[in-house]
């Protein structure tokens, strides 16, 4: 029996579907020229339709009618690649490394292990990727041509950042903990995309 929760979500998801399409009239308007001749909706492996920004590397951010609830679903949530070149990943042979000085030795976990030998938390958290809306910026700066959905909120489970450092042995005096994904370049002289995060969070 339909309560008045629902129908008021049925009705905001009808109105961002019928009314939104790529987004506001507003936002579509001060977005560059070039954003909206490349702004198609198309389905990735695994995807709804998500809103083109960039296809090499493939960035795509989710259309309106994928906040119509609390919780962005895995299907309309923005994909957000750095680097053209995009390993296929092997779940039974990928490994996480954690390595360098802020340790006291090197340790190389298998997923299965981040699984089994750690406590899985969950938490609901906001995902935004920090170029979120640059194609809205006056004067317009280079990057993605973001509108307003590289964001989601999703429920996050896993093993803990903080628990697999303890077990690595991190350092007291250690001052930030740095890392990269599996993305590379095109071209060997191509920077790593590292990215790191203060060791006291």
């Amino acid at each position: 029996m339909p309560n008045r929760r629902s129908v008021l979500q049925g009705a905001v998801s009808g109105l961002l579907l019928t009314g939104a399409g790529l987004g506001t009239s507003r936002a579509r308007a001060d977005l560059p020229q070039g954003a909206l001749d490349s702004a198609l909706l198309e389905a990735l492996p695994g995807k709804k339709p998500l809103i083109k920004r960039a296809y090499r590397p493939p960035n795509y951010e989710t259309p309106l009618a994928g906040f119509a609830s609390p919780i962005t679903p895995n299907d309309q949530f923005f994909v957000r690649w750095h680097e053209s070149d995009i390993p296929e990943i092997d779940a039974d042979t990928w490994t996480l490394k954690v390595s360098g000085d802020g340790v006291a030795h090197e340790l190389t976990l298998s997923l299965a292990q981040l699984k089994q030998e750690f406590e899985a938390v969950e938490i609901v958290a906001v995902c935004q990727c920090a170029g979120n809306r640059r194609g809205l910026s006056d004067p317009h700066v280079p990057g993605v041509q973001w509108g307003s959905g590289a964001i989601g909120n999703a429920r996050w489970k896993g093993a803990r950042l903080r628990d697999i450092l303890t077990r690595a042995g991190m350092k007291n005096d250690t001052v930030e903990v740095a890392y990269h994904g599996g993305d590379r370049g095109p071209l060997d002289a191509t920077p790593a995309f590292i990215k790191s995060l203060p060791s006291w969070k």
